[in-house]
């Protein structure tokens, strides 16, 4: 037998042993009635966790995937399991959800999207979940290199994820008539989340962490559609675990200086950076002097410069100083300089440590410094944050 023939009979096997695992796979995706996927710019992981709570507490047998800041399987029982990656993330992953949730025999999967790139968001949702429901927390300023240039074109690749004929929650309000088409075309019916509905409830009082109130809406609505009332779902919601990423302020001591700390590490786009900030700001007003911390990653330099303007235009609440960290800050300095920045109040420790960084905290004059991160939580921020969570509970 030529070696053509040997290379056309290998091409026939592969072919058929990948449909016959594609086989297998819907077969095991359909036993699941209950299939949410969940997709938006910010708050996807969030979302997701809040939803499995809730679903949890209403006495669902759910397993949920986070891809955020550390990918998780969140099991039935609510414990959680760290997902170990081989090179770089692969939408075949919701593959292995899958097979792991029909192991499990649950009732329902919550799995956030992890494709960033339009065809892949498209092909995640078609081929390999099948969403008996959707949901699009938000569209912000985001990954425009991947899924731009416009933020129109983000909320059309963000549609990819919808599913014929189910149901679609959103707390998009910009472009929810784009959404809204997206539905039409595709035969689903929209719920759109509105911060008034659920206000007699008081749902942000029990969460140990800050949390945005559009994401608990939308999870609340989300259960209520399965017939769990808010009392219930709530419960649940506030007694889960957040994201490694999930936002939150808190007051640290180092030596005599007291550290009030925002994490927005995590906030990756202009918009919920600018809010996180604020927020901050609100939270500790008695620290004057403000500095924001910005983690800067090489395969992200596009948001680096979007940080650098953002951060520029915030006239009212300027910070005191900047500091650059991460792998690559050349691009931020850039940015930076080019749009008039004063430079006195930048400061790079490219490359530099946890440790560093804290030691120059330390040696600020200041007995009060608001810190908030921003920027990326890979790489420094979690080395950072790790090492801030050592200094709990220390006093002056």
């Amino acid at each position: 037998m030529s070696e053509f023939w040997v290379l056309v009979l290998l091409l026939f096997l592969l072919l058929g042993l990948g449909s016959l695992e594609y086989f297998f796979h819907k077969i095991k995706r359909d036993r699941i009635p209950i299939r949410i996927h969940v997709n938006g710019t910010r708050g996807k992981s969030s979302v997701t966790r809040l939803i499995a709570s809730g679903l949890r507490a209403g006495g669902f047998r759910v397993l949920a995937k986070t891809t955020g800041t550390v990918p998780k399987l969140i099991l039935p029982d609510g414990t959680e399991k760290q997902i170990f990656r081989y090179g770089v993330p692969n939408i075949l992953e919701q593959k292995d959800a899958i097979k792991e949730a029909e192991i499990q025999k649950v009732q329902a999967v919550v799995l956030e999207c992890m494709a960033l790139v339009p065809f892949n968001q498209k092909v995640s949702e078609e081929k390999l979940i099948r969403a008996t429901h959707s949901v699009i927390t938000n569209v912000k300023d985001d990954h425009l290199e991947i899924m731009g240039p416009e933020k129109s074109d983000v909320a059309i690749a963000l549609s990819h994820t919808i599913g014929r004929e189910n149901t679609v929650f959103t707390s998009e309000k910009e472009f929810l008539t784009l959404i809204e088409n997206s539905c039409k075309i595709k035969n689903s019916r929209i719920v759109p989340t509105s911060l008034e509905k659920f206000s007699k409830l008081d749902y942000m009082r029990g969460f140990s962490y800050f949390e945005h109130p559009e994401n608990v809406v939308l999870a609340l609505e989300v259960c209520a559609s399965f017939g769990i009332s808010p009392e219930i779902a709530i419960q649940g919601m506030w007694s889960h675990s957040p994201d490694l990423g999930a936002s939150f302020f808190r007051s640290y001591w180092l030596g005599e200086k007291n550290i009030g700390f925002g994490n927005g590490f995590a906030a990756n786009d202009p918009d919920s950076a600018s809010f996180l900030w604020e927020k901050a700001i609100l939270q500790f007003p008695e620290h004057k002097y403000k500095i924001a911390l910005v983690n800067c990653r090489n395969d992200r330099q596009e948001r680096s410069e979007q940080i650098a303007k953002e951060i520029l235009s915030w006239k009212k609440y300027s910070p005191d100083l900047v500091i650059c960290v991460g792998e690559e800050t050349g691009v931020f300095l850039k940015t930076w300089t080019k749009s008039n920045g004063d430079g006195s109040k930048l400061f790079d420790l490219k490359n530099s440590k946890a440790g560093v960084v804290l030691e120059f905290l330390e040696n600020i004059r200041e007995t009060k410094v608001l810190v908030v991160g921003l920027g990326n939580i890979s790489g420094f921020g979690l080395e950072f944050l790790s090492l801030l969570k050592t200094k709990e509970g220390s006093t002056s």
